[in-house]
């Protein structure tokens, strides 16, 4: 068995020289899912996250800090005392009372200090750091619901593209036996055999096929198109299907539909971890009730200068260093906490009604799905019968034209039919195949499937 990795790689190369290779429906949505631009975004949403967490455990790491202030006092503040008020500061020889300012401070004052410091205990941070965790398997599980519809999208574009070139040879065929019988009759009408309204309508008979040829080769193309865009093929990339529109597939498909099991369906699991984050996010809050401790250390040099070119004297730098610990007790705030975790609190509310809602649509979708593929299956057999009947009308019309027993227009009236039956034939079938896939879909298994 071929390594998908290998085949994913072979089908980039091809996109890459220009060389065209054929696609399965498995390549297809292989190609798709690694290239699609809206899988490309969820992918980088979890890089985002990735930069989340590691931005919230850089919180919890030491902080350092370097800081440099330059002050210059064009009028240095005073220090304005009473005499006689302090004892330290009495001038025995001026009266008591007598005011009096000094300066404590030079001019020009620099002070460079490094600060380092470390959270000890921070509820909200530690709880914000888990909850990464939970935005990571968000980013995961949103890059799987978008390859899911894009794999979705991928598998109908290409049956499409089967249904309406399966439908463009009948066309062929269809045009091929009605122009032969053309030329035949406008020969027989030459010899006096048959009138000239045999011939007309024949020929408006032909034309109306070719018509219609021109009109599915043009959905062929657009099919195309689409297909290409849902993978998004790059322009000079040949595309050609390797896959055949497969009757028995579609008609085993409904014996062996898995019991429903919602943990499969992407959208599920979203909400599990939606609710996840919500109750998370609402520890995350309650941790702001907790004291916060925080440790730091300080040290650096304060030199001062009347005259700003002295203070870079190496006298004149002395070191000062002290540590401490910062102790935050919050006591209130408005209750503006209570009122953040009473929404999240109906927030977690919503979101499990959202997933008893989501249960049922599952179960809804489901069986929609199911009753639609039966419908489409049984309708296929019909349709099959038909289709055989119609292809033995024309058979034996033929012969019997041949041997003169039936005229042109019974065989133009056969071959209507016959087209008329591989029409219905074919978009029953592609009806069946589109209700498959709505059914692997609703079950969760899609994605799974195609890879």
């Amino acid at each position: 068995m071929k390594n998908p990795n290998y085949t994913i790689v072979a089908l980039l190369l091809s996109a890459t020289l220009g060389y065209s290779q054929s696609f399965t429906l498995k390549q297809s949505v292989d190609y798709a899912v690694q290239n699609n631009i809206a899988v490309r975004n969820s992918q980088i949403d979890q890089q985002m996250s990735d930069a989340r967490k590691s931005e919230l455990l850089s919180k919890g790491l030491p902080q350092v800090d370097v800081t440099s202030t330059l002050l210059h006092n064009f009028n240095v503040q005073k220090l304005v005392l009473e005499n006689g008020v302090i004892p330290a500061f009495t001038d025995p020889t001026k009266p008591i009372g007598e005011v009096f300012a000094f300066q404590l401070q030079l001019n020009n004052l620099w002070t460079s200090q490094v600060t380092a410091s470390q959270v000890l205990f921070d509820k909200a941070l530690f709880a914000g750091i888990s909850n990464a965790d939970i935005y990571k398997s968000l980013a995961v599980k949103n890059t799987e619901r978008t390859q899911t519809d894009i794999a979705e999208m991928v598998t109908k574009a290409y049956y499409g593209v089967l249904v309406s070139k399966k439908q463009l040879e009948f066309l062929d065929n269809n045009i091929a036996r009605v122009d032969s019988l053309y030329k035949e009759t406008q020969a027989r009408f030459k010899n006096g055999l048959v009138r000239k309204i045999a011939v007309d309508r024949i020929e408006v008979r032909l034309n109306n096929l070719k018509d219609e040829k021109d009109k599915t080769s043009k959905l062929v193309e657009l099919n195309m198109n689409l297909l290409r865009f849902q993978m998004n093929l790059p322009a000079e990339e040949a595309l050609v299907l390797a896959d055949t529109l497969n009757e028995s597939e579609v008609i085993n498909s409904l014996a062996i539909v898995p019991e429903t099991e919602y943990s499969k369906r992407i959208e599920y699991n979203i909400l599990q971890d939606q609710i996840r984050l919500s109750g998370a996010e609402s520890e995350v809050i309650k941790g702001g009730y907790l004291p916060r401790l925080n440790a730091f250390a300080t040290t650096g040099y304060n030199p001062g200068a009347t005259h700003l070119g002295d203070i870079f004297q190496g006298s004149r730098y002395y070191n000062f260093t002290y540590v401490g610990l910062d102790l935050r007790i919050p006591l209130f705030h408005g209750n503006e906490k209570k009122y953040k975790v009473q929404t999240k609190v109906l927030e977690e509310q919503k979101l499990q009604n959202a997933k008893q809602n989501l249960e049922k649509s599952i179960d809804l979708q489901v069986q929609q799905a199911t009753v639609n593929l039966y419908n489409n299956l049984e309708s296929l057999k019909i349709q099959k019968r038909n289709m055989e009947l119609a292809q033995e009308n024309v058979r034996i019309i033929q012969v019997e034209n041949e041997k003169g027993i039936a005229n042109n227009i019974e065989v133009v009236n056969a071959e209507a039919d016959l087209k008329e039956a591989q029409t219905n034939y074919y978009n029953t079938l592609y009806g069946a195949l589109l209700a498959k896939t709505d059914l692997e879909k609703a079950k969760g298994t899609l994605l799974k499937d195609a890879q």
